[in-house]
C-alpha cells in the first residue's frame, strides 16, 4: 500500500481480522496518536522496544470501562505483529 494512504486505512488494511469496525476505529486511533508517535520519537532500540511493549500491552488488555472491547486469543499478538510492521 503507498505511503500516501492515510494512516488509519494502513491499520484497518493490516488488522483484516480484526470485524468490528468501533474496535478498528478506537485502535487506529490510539496506534496513530500515542503508539506510532512514541516509536517515531524513540532515538534508542531501548525505547522503541518500549514502545512496542506498551501497544503489545494496550492490544492485550482486557475490557475497561474506557476501552470496550478485548482481542481474542493470540489476536492481540498478531495485531501487534501487523502494527509494528507499519512503523
Amino acid at each position: 500500500m503507498p505511503e500516501e494512504t492515510p494512516l488509519w486505512e494502513r491499520v484497518a488494511d493490516a488488522l483484516h481480522f480484526i470485524d468490528d469496525p468501533k474496535t478498528l476505529a478506537d485502535i487506529a486511533d490510539r496506534f496513530e496518536s500515542e503508539y506510532a508517535t512514541a516509536y517515531a520519537a524513540a532515538t534508542t532500540d531501548a525505547a522503541r522496544a518500549r514502545a512496542l511493549g506498551a501497544l503489545l500491552a494496550y492490544l492485550s488488555s482486557g475490557a475497561t470501562p474506557r476501552k470496550h472491547w478485548a482481542l481474542a486469543g493470540d489476536d492481540a499478538y498478531r495485531a501487534a505483529q501487523a502494527l509494528a510492521a507499519l512503523l
